[in-house]
C-alpha cells in the first residue's frame, strides 16, 4: 500500500508541474445525490473514448480522442482528478499528449436535501503549448426526487488567449436499478471551443444524450451521443462517447 501511495503522490506532483480534462458530465455522481466531489478515500479509475464523424459528404477524416482519469477523495469535501489524454486526431493515430489536474471542493453540500455547490480549479496543457489553460467554475446541482439539474458556468484563461466564459448544463433522471439517462447542452466546452484550437465537434455548441448504468458493484458504464451546432456545424457533425469506470472496492488508505 505504501507503493500505491508513493505512485499517487508522484503522479500528482508531475501534473502540478506539467499539467486536459474533458468538460463532460460524470453521470455516476448524479446517482449519488451529491455534488461533483468524490467521497473521502474513494479511489476510482476510468477510460473514455470519443469518435466524431466530421462530414458524411466530404472526404474529411473521422476524428478520435481518448483519455484516462484517476479520481481520489483526498479529504472530506475535496477530491482530485488526474487526466492523461490523446487530443483530437485522425482515428488511426493515438498519442498521450495532453495532461491535466483538477481539484473539486464542496462549498455547499445537501442544502435542505436538494442543493449542492462546488468550486473547481483545473489546469490542462497540450504537448508543445505554453502555459496551458486554466479553468475556474462553480457547478450548481439540484436533486429533486429522481431528477438532477445541473448548471455549470466556466471561466477559462491562459497564455495567449482572452478570458472566456462558457459552460454546460443538463437534466438527468436516475432509476431505482442504478441507471441514469439525461440530456445535456454545452457552449464552448473543451469539445467545442475554437479558443482551444482543434474541436471535437465543429459547432461552438453541442447537445448530448447520456445513458449510464452500474455493471455490478464496482463498474459503471456511460454512453453519450453528441451533436454539434452553431457556427461551423454541419449535418454530419455527430459524435459518440464511451466511458468505463472502475470503483476500487476499499478505496486507498494512507
Amino acid at each position: 500500500m505504501k507503493a500505491c501511495t508513493a505512485i499517487l503522490i508522484a503522479v500528482t506532483l508531475l501534473l502540478v508541474l506539467a499539467p486536459t480534462s474533458q468538460a463532460c458530465f460524470d453521470t455516476y455522481l448524479f446517482m449519488q445525490n451529491g455534488g461533483m466531489v468524490y467521497p473521502y478515500k474513494m479511489l476510482c479509475f476510468d477510460g473514455s473514448a470519443e469518435y466524431v464523424i466530421g462530414n458524411y459528404r466530404n472526404e474529411e477524416p473521422d476524428m478520435f480522442t481518448g483519455n484516462m482519469n484517476i479520481y481520489y477523495g483526498l479529504a472530506k469535501g475535496f477530491s482530485v482528478q488526474a487526466v492523461f489524454a490523446s487530443s483530437e486526431k485522425e482515428r488511426t493515430t493515438f498519442k498521450i499528449d495532453d495532461v491535466g489536474l483538477r481539484g473539486v471542493y464542496s462549498l455547499v453540500s445537501g442544502y435542505r436535501g436538494l442543493y449542492n455547490l462546488d468550486m473547481i480549479l483545473e489546469h490542462h496543457q497540450a504537448e508543445g503549448s505554453r502555459g496551458g489553460v486554466y479553468e475556474f467554475s462553480l457547478p450548481s446541482i439540484w436533486h429533486s426526487n429522481s431528477l438532477t439539474y445541473v448548471v455549470h458556468p466556466v471561466a477559462a484563461f491562459g497564455h495567449g488567449m482572452n478570458l472566456g466564459v462558457r459552460g454546460h448544463g443538463g437534466i438527468f433522471h436516475s432509476t431505482r436499478n442504478h441507471a441514469t439517462i439525461g440530456l445535456g447542452a454545452e457552449y464552448e466546452s473543451n469539445q467545442s471551443s475554437s479558443n482551444l484550437g482543434k474541436r471535437l465537434v465543429k459547432g461552438e455548441g453541442g447537445t448530448s444524450l447520456f445513458f449510464g448504468t452500474m455493471l455490478g458493484q464496482n463498474v459503471f458504464l456511460q454512453n453519450e451521443i453528441i451533436k454539434g451546432w452553431g457556427p461551423g456545424s454541419d449535418k454530419g457533425d455527430v459524435g459518440f462517447a464511451f466511458t468505463l469506470k472502475f470503483l476500487a472496492p476499499n478505496g486507498l488508505k494512507f
